[in-house]
């Protein structure tokens, strides 16, 4: 039986004579006759032996219908859970996907993703599920569900190392050089009895398997970066016209004179790189470093012949080195530490019915360091206004960003330095009966969440140069005119916690051909309470509209550095929870959280079934929305617009003009929660048929769809109506004196439709196949303010559509030597070389994702960046073709009129197709005691196919459509040695 399957068998002993025998054999049926799950399990054979790039065993759901391994979101370094969550499954975005480790949730809450990403060496399979119509699944409804190995009665285990090298590797395309790769990936493993020499043996009773897997990894990062060149550095735009923000003019030949040059930005380009490709850009391969170590230990036990007993640790450090693009901010160091300690109980009263307690505690701690942190680099460019901002005196380099451009980034991209402490405790009961033709299952959980975090906001600030003044962004830097400036105060502890209740029943009834499904589950989870209170709401029709938790008169002053500072000044625009009778998080919990579930399954004969189910389940809140320090007094952060360029317009030098941020002149920013919200719904649907073709084949097809409601999102509230005058961003907003006020909110929805087919032969006569084709369609409503301010939504392509993915992976063991087709007689000697040899390979062929043209400046004039273009009502160019500096017709696109937005829709435009091609080869040598020695080398990228990622889509850039970077890596092999025993 396989990881989370339900299987019916249907079997009858007979007596028989004493020369009869009966054997029972452990193959998983191929048939899914009791459930309408949709899934696919991946086997120990799978795990081990099929090429997976950085033996990442979440790597392989790609290989399955309806899932495609996409980068990451959110904020996903190395070291942290969020670099696994990319794998988008059946339309579920890939920070709800769970994690699942002997039945324990392992997944993380804030952005997704796992900390606990186990070693392949140490599980025994894992399953990819997402639709499980089981009421005993919670949280999004797509799963990975992996168990870890057990010991034995016998003695197992092994050694392995795996190493990469560059000198083996290609180079990638946009590289100058072959990037540094070394990486080293080694462990071992043991399981087997517990034995104590002259005190213990736990034969037949406790076992034991330790696990131990580390890697030393220092690799070539392929930086290139879009930057100016020499010319424009000194202010000679050529062709390129240049205005003059104070008369409308063009500058003579397009240069900006010398004495109009800023000194800000003149100090502040000594930071960024210069062009040294014949392309224009910057490129180069700095080295990252990447180690971390993980420990797995775990025992079973049979306390009794009706109690079993497991506990299970995992513990994994990891410690990254970041390299900056620009060589000039040097490098960052990151660590982070994560774990979980397990332990369960199996208690059987009768042959009938079975008892399981769980409980597991899950914590973990990230640390980031920014770039050149410590020295007041503003202070030092000559650059006011964000002296007061500083951390104990220190601060870091800042960011600027410029439309076109590649972005030069220190400190704010990140909020760093910054900290994160994480927690998770859980306990969960699940109760079976078995009675007749029905198994009856129920069942309880209680969960504890916490994140708590610290971080430094926008404290060393933020400038961004959007080409407004001049018609370029670069020109924009050198006459030091900011198109937009942030600041805020840096922060102590902030986040958030919640306990969370769920209950389920779950009644799968067999009525001869047909088995039924039928479950129920009831999850009571609040709105998570902000860490001191730091958590509130905005009322504009109230005089008071601030509303933050709070049992008294006040807020928690003590929460923030920044709270006394801002209390000051808006105190008279705040209130709290109590004063307005509101619930102290400032959010009415949701306590409509039903999940019903239904599944069928109808044999139409002993090879063809049809599967279709239903099902509702609960995406829970993650800690980057609400509770993510968003609200004054808290968090005093402004984020200023541009007044007007051609007089006493911002400037690098004083862009505040003397406005300190803790003063009544300051604009803060708000991201409020709402009163009312609902919890994120995701709504699975399918129907399918399988058909077996004979005991190692079968087929399965079938249509999966998903509908999500109520999905985690953010609504604008205050940006001002489109002008063509001169007055300010900030005079024009509805709702003062605040800048931007983006409510998190539970407003968007998606919706998936999709065929999958999948052809599946288990492993016989040496060969196993896994095929899969999916062809779906996800789009997305939410609100598009870059289309038209607050009150503009749209219905577009999400942007993890993939339309077209086929997957196909197999292993063949060739026919030669002692025991195969071939030379199966042959001797020792001869076995030695010609036996023992197998071939892997993956290859995955999908859609690239789509992406969404925008223009360079505020064209709108409401402070809104990355607006839309319009349409060109001419058409596009007759003789255009695609080609890497310009991917796609830009021609097709115009800026809009000023004081418009444009009307071109999101995900319009698609990047290169995704093309993965893997293979490996073995050489297993048998030796004495049942133990094998296999030498490996596995080609990922074998035939050195470049992907490439979106291009620049910015249309009226220099730079725009070109494209930069890869979606695949080039070529790279690695070779291992693994011993088994």
């Amino acid at each position: 039986m396989q990881v989370a399957q339900i299987v019916r068998q249907d079997f009858s002993l007979k007596i028989g004579s004493t020369s009869e025998t009966i054997e029972v054999s452990t193959t998983a049926p191929l048939l899914s006759t009791d459930s309408a799950t949709v899934g696919q399990v991946i086997t120990n054979k799978q795990l081990t032996e099929l090429p997976i790039n950085g033996r990442g065993f979440y790597r392989l759901a790609s290989l399955t219908p309806g899932a495609a391994l996409l980068p990451p979101t959110g904020n996903s370094l190395a070291i942290r859970p969020e670099v696994v969550n990319g794998n988008v499954i059946s339309g579920i975005r890939g920070s709800a996907t769970s994690f699942l480790l002997d039945g324990n949730d392992v997944s993380e809450q804030h952005q997704g993703g796992t900390f606990i990403q186990t070693s392949i060496d140490a599980l025994q399979e894992f399953s990819v599920q997402q639709s499980p119509y089981s009421a005993e699944y919670n949280r999004g409804g797509a799963f990975f569900n992996a168990t870890v190995k057990s010991g034995t009665n016998r003695f197992h285990g092994g050694l392995f190392e795996f190493l990469r090298n560059e000198k083996l590797d290609a180079r990638n395309f946009f590289s100058p050089t072959r990037a540094i790769l070394k990486r080293n990936q080694f462990g071992a493993s043991l399981g087997g009895p517990l034995f104590i020499p002259k005190f213990y043996s736990g034969r037949d009773r406790t076992f034991f398997f330790v696990n131990y897997e580390g890697q030393r990894l220092r690799n070539g990062l392929v930086v290139n970066m879009i930057v100016p060149s020499d010319a424009q550095r000194s202010g000679n735009f050529g062709s390129k016209t240049i205005r003059d923000p104070q008369t409308g003019l063009p500058f003579t030949s397009n240069t900006i004179p010398t004495n109009r040059l800023s000194s800000q930005a003149l100090a502040i380009q000594q930071y960024i790189p210069r062009q040294n490709t014949s392309s224009g850009t910057f490129a180069a391969v700095p080295s990252q470093a990447i180690d971390f170590d993980q420990y797995i230990v775990r025992l079973d036990h049979q306390v009794t012949a009706k109690n079993r007993l497991f506990a299970r640790w995992v513990y994994v450090t990891n410690h990254e080195v970041d390299p900056n693009n620009a060589p000039a901010l040097g490098t960052a160091n990151l660590t982070s530490i994560g774990q979980d300690i397990a332990a369960g109980l199996i208690t059987n009263f009768g042959s009938t019915m079975v008892n399981e307690i769980r409980s597991h505690f899950l914590p973990s701690h990230v640390r980031l360091q920014a770039f050149l942190q410590g020295p007041d680099f503003n202070a030092k460019f000559g650059v006011t206004g964000l002296s007061e901002t500083l951390r104990d005196g220190k601060s870091s380099f800042p960011d600027y960003s410029f439309s076109g451009y590649s972005s030069i980034q220190g400190s704010t991209f990140d909020q760093r330095p910054k900290s994160q402490d994480r927690k998770a405790w859980e306990i969960s009961d699940n109760f079976t009966i078995l009675k007749g033709k029905q198994s009856i299952k129920m069942g309880t959980l209680v969960r504890y969440y916490q994140w708590l975090g610290y971080d430094s906001q926008i404290y060393a600030g933020s400038f961004g140069f959007s080409g407004s003044a001049s018609g370029d962004a670069y020109a924009d830097f050198l006459l030091g005119l900011p198109n937009t400036g942030s600041r805020a105060f840096p922060a102590i502890n902030f986040g958030g916690r919640v306990w969370s209740k769920q209950f389920y029943v779950q009644d799968d009834v067999r009525l001869g051909r047909l088995t039924l499904n039928l479950g129920l589950r009831y999850e009571y989870t609040p709105w998570l309470d902000g860490y001191k209170g730091q958590v509130g709401t905005f009322d504009p029709s109230q005089s008071r509209p601030i509303i933050v938790s709070g049992d008294g008169t006040a807020p928690d002053l003590t929460a923030q550095p920044a709270a006394p500072t801002a209390y000051q000044f808006f105190g008279q625009y705040i209130q709290t929870t109590a004063q307005a009778k509101l619930p102290k998080n400032a959010t009415y919990t949701d306590k409509t959280q039903f999940g019903p579930r239904i599944g069928l399954a109808y044999s139409l004969d002993n090879k063809t079934v049809i599967r279709g189910g239903f099902g509702m389940f609960y995406e829970p809140e993650g800690t980057s929305g609400r509770v993510n320090l968003n609200t004054l007094p808290f968090r005093l952060s402004e984020t200023v617009a541009q007044t007007q360029y051609s007089v006493n317009p911002r400037t690098l030098a004083d862009y505040y003009q003397g406005s300190k941020l803790g003063s009544t002149t300051a604009n803060p920013t708000l991201s409020p929660t709402r009163l009312y919200l609902n919890m994120g719904t995701n709504i699975h649907y399918s129907l399918n048929i399988q058909r077996q073709f004979s005991n190692h084949d079968v087929l399965e097809i079938g249509y999966v769809g998903n509908r999500g409601v109520h999905l985690n999102g953010t609504n604008d509230i205050n940006i001002p109506a489109p002008t063509t005058g001169t007055a300010s961003v900030q005079s024009r907003r509805p709702y003062q004196p605040w800048g931007n006020i983006t409510y998190n909110t539970q407003d968007v929805t998606n919706h998936y439709d999709s065929l999958q087919t999948k052809y599946e032969h288990r492993f016989h006569g040496g060969f196993s196949l896994l095929t899969a084709y999916t062809y779906s369609k996800t789009l997305q409503y939410n609100q598009a303010s870059a289309l038209g301010g607050n009150s503009a939504y749209e219905y577009a392509l999400a942007a993890y559509d993939v339309p077209h993915n086929l997957a196909m992976s197999g292993q063949y063991e060739l026919p030669f030597g002692r025991g195969r087709k071939m030379l199966g007689n042959a001797n020792g000697f001869v076995d030695s070389f010609i036996g023992g040899w197998q071939v892997q390979g993956i290859v995955i062929l999908r859609s690239g994702t789509p992406f969404t043209p925008v223009v360079s400046g505020d064209v709108a004039k409401t402070g809104v960046g990355s607006q839309r273009p319009n349409l060109n009502p001419a058409g596009g160019s007759t003789s255009f073709k695609k080609s890497l500096t310009k991917w796609f017709d830009t021609s097709r696109y115009v800026v809009a009129p000023t004081g418009t937005y444009g009307n071109v829709r999101a995900n319009t435009q698609r990047s290169d197709m995704f093309r993965q091609y893997d293979a490996s080869i073995f050489k297993n040598f048998a030796l004495p005691g049942e133990s094998i020695l296999s030498f490996r080398a596995e080609f990922f990228n074998v035939s050195n196919t470049t992907s490439f990622a979106a291009p620049n889509a910015t249309i009226d850039a220099t730079a725009g459509g070109q494209v930069s970077s890869t979606a695949v890596n080039p070529r790279s092999i690695q070779l291992a040695l693994k011993y088994r025993f």
